[in-house]
């Protein structure tokens, strides 16, 4: 899922050691999108991938021309924790970098994390002063914000910034708000889930494409379409693989029985762990055949893939 920008990088790749490949890990990482984005679209050629930070790839040869949009986590609140503003260098950064999308015509969404509690949120006086302060700072930017508990695990609507009913089908580009969960309360069924979600007028879902193990539907996937309007992108981690997953096999449970291209479990979320993404292995998981991950997305009818750890590649840097 999503993490704190900083992680333990040394501990996270404990054990790769000296048998690294002499590689360039960052145009690894930028021709795995581009290979993402260019299989899905001979598929669907409406397809959208929306990477998810750092948009200092946009100057990256392709890059724009090959992604629909892009998410950035904490430009304004989270970087250093939950609640906490973001420093104005790095937010100053990342304006700059997003605009490069922006003036592209690629919608920018910004998630950002002003809640003290990463699995609920508090409506308090000075969590709703941080949420405004998200909201007016990404729209002065014609961004489209939206701001979450860290665990993405709550419909939170904020207060001031109520969706509106979607009357028709959205187009990208007439997204004015949007919201992310991949998960929900247990108390929430299945079906209620997916009611509630469309009831709530977002122009734009980023969502899982599984709840507790089991695939959407493509008549799940559908009818949420119908019901909401919303564009429908299905969250996708590229950089490491996540002990919950369909491809995930028993016996990887024991490290010594995991193959050579899976790393350490970051440290941050557990069951998650680096893997080599430029080895063949991984990257047949994630697409190129009718059982990948990605062609599972495209078979339940989402309109596109948010691709989640594309900073993986700064793990492997020096």
């Amino acid at each position: 899922m999503v993490r704190f920008a900083v992680l333990l990088a040394v501990a996270f790749i404990a054990g790769c050691g000296n048998n690294l490949p002499d590689l360039d890990f960052r145009q690894e990482m930028v021709d795995f999108v581009l290979d993402i984005s260019a299989y899905a679209k001979s598929k669907d050629s409406t397809f959208l991938i929306f990477p998810q930070n750092n948009p200092d790839l946009w100057d990256e040869q392709g890059y724009l021309d090959a992604v629909s949009g892009i998410g950035q986590e904490d430009i304004y609140y989270g970087y250093d924790g939950d609640g906490v503003p973001t420093s104005t260098e790095i937010t100053s950064q990342w304006e700059e970098e997003l605009g490069r999308f922006r003036d592209a015509g690629k919608p920018v969404l910004t998630v950002d994390y002003p809640f003290d509690d990463p699995n609920t949120p508090s409506f308090s006086s000075d969590a709703l002063a941080r949420i405004e302060d998200a909201y007016s700072q990404s729209r002065a930017n014609d961004f489209v914000p939206c701001c979450a508990v860290r665990e993405l695990s709550h419909l939170t609507v904020n207060p001031g910034h109520e969706p509106a009913p979607n009357s028709s089908p959205v187009t990208l580009d007439s997204v004015q708000d949007f919201i992310y969960i991949l998960q929900h309360s247990e108390e929430l069924s299945r079906s209620v889930f997916l009611d509630s979600l469309a009831s709530l007028g977002f122009d734009l879902i980023v969502m899982d494409y599984e709840d507790d193990g089991e695939a959407y539907t493509w008549t799940e996937i559908s009818t949420l379409k119908q019901k909401s309007g919303a564009i429908l992108l299905a969250y996708m981690s590229i950089g490491e693989a996540e002990d919950y997953r369909f491809y995930w096999q028993e016996d990887w449970s024991s490290k010594r029985n995991r193959p050579d291209w899976i790393e350490g479990e970051n440290p941050d979320w557990k069951g998650n762990y680096l893997v080599r993404y430029w080895e063949d292995a991984w990257q047949e998981i994630i697409f190129g055949a009718d059982s990948s991950y990605l062609d599972i997305i495209i078979s339940q009818g989402f309109d596109g893939v948010y691709l989640d750890k594309i900073d993986s590649y700064e793990d492997y840097l020096d």
